[in-house]
């Protein structure tokens, strides 16, 4: 009986190579499609870059000193806002009045406001006051660029204590779970827990009168239980797992295993929380400095800069809006940022 022949064609099966994509590539990829990532990424390196070149911003864009004192021009409103300011307060006063608010006066406001930016652009260098003075008669939005080279930096450190203490004690407490060890690490989780951390800190800032650097450090050694904790929990049931098994019957060290392939395991919940601390020790530290315990002037922070605006609030708003928006686009980007990759790092998110 004939059989039947199958002939391939000429040159054979073209196959397309498979292009393989390691689990790192694929976060990037998830990463690069998630255009809130993206934004929040780009607000933060924007915020940082103008916090590290605020020498040059200071002398070559907006020409002012962060620490020059004109008490002459003190809670000098916006330059571009000279005469719109005060048409704008007789408008707030107008509204407190039975009449009510008087809205004829919003086009001379805004006129005189356009007016006054486009003589801010064409004005020499040193000529405008974008976002107005403070009570020293320095410039409002120099300190405020300035102050972010001391809240990241603040907020960087604060980072690293954490992750330093948290992830090293946490690994150590997870491995040797319901042993003198874990026992000893969790009695001094709870110890630090129940110490009220603002009057002690409050307390310690007063005692040291602390530089960034200590605040920072002040800030971090209170602040790593959580993520001890959080850590702890992760790593009862990487511990379980075959290949912690196989690397204990190897004769592998306990050190070796907890840093070689416990400590892998859980490098996206880390990277996550790193972010998410440095945007909580910004915060921290603005808390602290504004109730005066924190960084002290002449140095700016955004904290320091809130705080010298007690009791002008309604006279001199500027002193309160500029650092509170150099303060929030800064969380936005990091939470931003933040969330993102918490979805790009889990293998179990899909786009």
């Amino acid at each position: 009986m004939a059989q039947g022949t199958l002939s391939l064609p000429h040159g054979g099966i073209q196959v397309k190579p498979v292009k393989q994509q390691t689990y790192w590539g694929a976060v990037l990829s998830k990463l690069w499609r998630d255009k809130v990532t993206v934004l929040g990424f780009c607000l933060l390196v924007f915020m940082v870059g103008i916090s590290v070149a605020a020498p040059w911003i200071g002398n070559n864009v907006l020409g002012f000193s962060p620490i020059k004192n004109n008490f002459r021009n003190h809670n000098a409103p916006p330059t571009w806002a000279e005469e719109s300011w005060p048409m704008f307060q007789e408008f707030t006063a107008s509204c407190a009045t039975d009449s009510g608010c008087n809205w004829g006066l919003w086009p001379p406001i805004v006129n005189s406001s356009i007016s006054g930016i486009g003589q801010c652009f064409t004005a020499e260098l040193g000529g405008c006051h974008w976002m107005g003075t403070d009570e020293a008669g320095r410039d409002v939005l120099t300190r405020a660029v300035y102050g972010g080279r001391v809240s990241l930096r603040i907020g960087i450190y604060v980072s690293v204590v954490t992750l330093t203490l948290g992830v090293t004690l946490g690994l150590i407490s997870g491995y040797y779970a319901a042993t003198f060890i874990d026992d000893i690490i969790n009695g001094v989780i709870m110890t630090l827990g129940s110490i009220p951390l603002l009057f002690l800190l409050i307390i310690l800032a007063r005692i040291f009168t602390p530089t960034p650097e200590g605040l920072a450090f002040l800030i971090g050694i209170f602040s790593w239980m959580g993520l001890s904790r959080l850590i702890r929990g992760q790593i009862f049931s990487v511990r379980e797992r075959e290949y912690i098994f196989a690397s204990r019957a190897i004769g592998n060290s306990s050190w070796r295993i907890m840093f070689r392939h416990v400590l892998p395991n859980i490098s996206s919940i880390i990277i996550v929380t790193a972010i998410f601390e440095i945007a909580g020790a910004i915060i921290a530290e603005a808390g602290l400095s504004y109730l005066g315990v924190g960084i002290g002037p002449p140095v700016a922070s955004w904290g320091n800069m809130m705080q010298g605006s007690l009791g002008n609030f309604q006279n001199a708003p500027w002193l309160v809006v500029t650092p509170g928006i150099f303060i929030f686009l800064t969380t936005l980007g990091i939470y931003l940022l933040g969330d993102g990759l918490r979805d790009a790092l889990d293998p179990w998110v899909r786009d």
